[in-house]
């Protein structure tokens, strides 16, 4: 999720309505991802024989160099108003075995609309409303 409120003391919070460029398509992760011939650091490796997750014998194999991690965007949560107080709009588009839709619909309350391809004019997904962004990862044959 996108950090929009800030608390300042009980009285008072504000919200951040920063612009925050998103890719709709195509962001890749891949050099964030864990590579089977990487080092851990201590801390790490600790926590790991802890039970904590981390590099043990069976990750040898959870990146594959020759499959990018490229996600596609499918949601977004919008946030209207104050902390507290205020309103919440959504943006889906459908996907599939096939890939996915290119078309977005605007989901407001009790009503749903076709919100066209997300690009353009007042169809645009990525505004600074934009709180929580939903990614698939791409699948590659």
């Amino acid at each position: 999720h996108l950090k929009r409120f800030e608390f300042r003391n009980a009285l008072r919070s504000t919200k951040d309505e920063t612009f925050v460029n998103f890719p709709l398509e195509g962001l890749d992760m891949s050099r964030y991802c864990a590579h089977p011939n990487a080092t851990v650091p201590s801390s790490a490796s600790a926590s790991a024989s802890n039970g904590g997750g981390g590099n043990k014998a069976d990750d040898s194999d959870f990146v594959v160099d020759s499959i990018p991690a490229m996600y596609d965007l499918f949601g977004v949560v919008n946030h209207y108003g104050r902390l507290g107080f205020g309103h919440y709009t959504a943006y889906a588009r459908r996907w599939d075995k096939n890939g996915m839709d290119k078309d977005w619909a605007v989901f407001d309350d009790s009503s749903v609309r076709e919100f066209g391809d997300g690009t353009t004019g007042d169809g645009l997904v990525a505004t600074s409303a934009a709180y929580v962004l939903f990614y698939r990862r791409r699948v590659f044959s």
